[in-house]
C-alpha cells in the first residue's frame, strides 16, 4: 500500500509554502517506542500503559495498555513497515493474555510494570475496579508502524469485518528546524480514513429497537431489569454492571445480565455465569418455565460452577407472560451479589 502524506510550512502573510523534508528513518525507528511511551495519546486518547515488553508465551507484548472505556488493549510496534508476520505476531499474543484468569494477568502486570517507563502497579486489580471501566474484556489490538504493506491492511481489514477489534496506526516524521514532527495515521475496517467508533447511545438503541418493531417491550424491558450500578451500551444493547467481585475460582466479574435487540425481531435477555454462578437453584427451577438456553459465553467469564450464559428470546407475548419471573430472577440476582460481595470483604485474612 503506497502512502503520500506530506506536511507543508506556510507563510501566514505571503501564503507562500515549503515542503518539510521527511526526517531519517533510522532515527524515526529508534525514537518510535520512547517516544509513545511518555506521550500515550499518541496511541489514543485517555489510554494508560500497564507493560512494556511482557513476555507472553513465544514473545513480547511491546505495550500492554488500558483505553479510556477500561478495554484491555495489546500493542505491537514496529520500527518499520507493518507486514502480515505483524498481524499474526499481534494475533498471539492477544489470545495468550485472553487465556490469563484475571488474577494471572493481575500479577503479570504487577511483575512488568514500573519498568521501562511505565508507571508501577502494585495491585492492578484493586486499581482496574477503582477506574471507570465497563469491562476488562475482550482485549482489543493496535499495530503501530512507520508504513504498511497491502497483506497486512487486507488482513486488518478482513479480520475486524469479522468483529474482532484490530486496527492499524502508522506514523510519519519531518524535520522542522530542530524539532521532529509526527504525523499519524489511523486505519480502521469500516473505512480507511475513518476517525474513531463513538460509542452508541441510549437514543440509537431506542431507534434500532422501533426500526425492529419492538420499541414497547424494549423501553419496559430495559427500565424494569435495571438493578444495576453501572449500565454499558454496545451496538446491539445493553450490558448491567455491579461491583466487582471474585467467584471462587478466582474470576472477577462486574457483568451480571444483558439486554439486547435480536435480528429476529425480538429481545434478547442474557444472563451471565456469574449471575447463574450465584443464584444456580434459582435458574434450575424456572429453566422449563422461561424456556432458557444455555452457551458458551463468547465474552463474559465461565466459572467451574457455570460454564455457559443463559438467554431468552421474547416477542411482546412472551415478555408479558414472564415479567414479573425475570423482575424477580435479577432482583435475587441483584441481592446475591451484594451479599457475595459483603461476605468476601468481611472474611478474616488468612495468616
Amino acid at each position: 500500500m503506497k502512502t503520500d502524506i506530506g506536511i507543508w510550512k506556510i507563510d501566514r502573510e505571503s501564503r507562500a509554502g515549503s515542503k518539510l523534508d521527511p526526517a531519517d528513518r533510522i532515527e524515526t525507528e529508534k525514537m518510535l517506542e520512547d517516544i509513545v511511551v511518555e506521550n500515550p495519546n499518541l496511541l489514543m486518547a485517555g489510554l494508560t500503559l500497564v507493560g512494556r515488553q511482557v513476555p507472553v508465551g513465544t514473545g513480547q507484548i511491546d505495550l500492554l495498555g488500558i483505553d479510556d472505556e477500561g478495554r484491555l488493549t495489546v500493542f505491537e510496534l514496529k520500527r518499520e513497515k507493518l507486514t502480515r508476520e505483524a498481524v499474526a505476531q499481534v494475533l498471539d499474543y492477544c489470545t495468550y493474555v485472553e487465556t490469563l484468569t484475571e488474577s494471572e494477568l493481575g500479577a503479570l502486570i504487577a511483575e512488568r510494570s514500573g519498568r521501562h517507563g511505565i508507571r508501577k502497579f502494585t495491585d492492578f486489580e484493586e486499581w482496574y475496579a477503582s477506574q471507570a471501566g465497563d469491562a476488562l474484556r475482550p482485549a482489543k489490538m493496535v499495530l503501530v508502524g512507520l508504513g504498511l504493506d497491502m497483506s497486512a491492511y487486507r488482513m486488518v481489514a478482513y479480520l475486524a469485518d469479522k468483529g474482532i477489534e484490530i486496527s492499524l496506526l502508522t506514523f510519519h516524521g519531518y524535520m522542522h528546524g530542530d524539532s521532529m514532527l509526527l504525523a499519524r495515521q489511523v486505519r480502521t475496517a469500516e473505512d480507511p480514513h475513518a476517525s474513531p467508533r463513538v460509542r452508541p447511545s441510549a437514543r440509537d438503541l431506542i431507534r434500532k429497537a422501533g426500526e425492529y418493531g419492538v420499541a414497547e417491550i424494549w423501553q419496559d424491558a430495559t427500565t424494569s431489569l435495571n438493578y444495576s450500578i453501572r449500565t454499558y451500551f454496545t451496538k446491539s444493547g445493553i450490558t448491567y454492571l455491579q461491583r466487582t467481585i471474585t467467584l471462587p475460582d478466582d474470576v472477577r466479574v462486574r457483568g451480571s445480565h444483558s439486554v439486547a435487540i435480536d435480528e429476529s425481531g425480538k429481545i434478547r435477555i442474557t444472563f451471565y455465569p456469574a449471575a447463574v454462578d450465584l443464584c444456580r437453584e434459582r435458574f434450575e427451577k424456572l429453566k422449563n418455565a422461561i424456556q432458557f438456553e444455555v452457551e458458551k459465553p463468547p465474552n463474559a467469564p465461565a466459572t467451574r460452577r457455570a460454564p455457559n450464559q443463559w438467554y431468552y428470546r421474547l416477542d411482546e407475548e412472551s415478555w408479558h407472560k414472564n415479567k414479573a419471573r425475570l423482575v424477580e430472577l435479577v432482583r435475587h440476582v441483584e441481592v446475591a451479589w451484594r451479599e457475595h460481595e459483603h461476605l468476601v470483604s468481611d472474611a478474616p485474612e488468612q495468616e
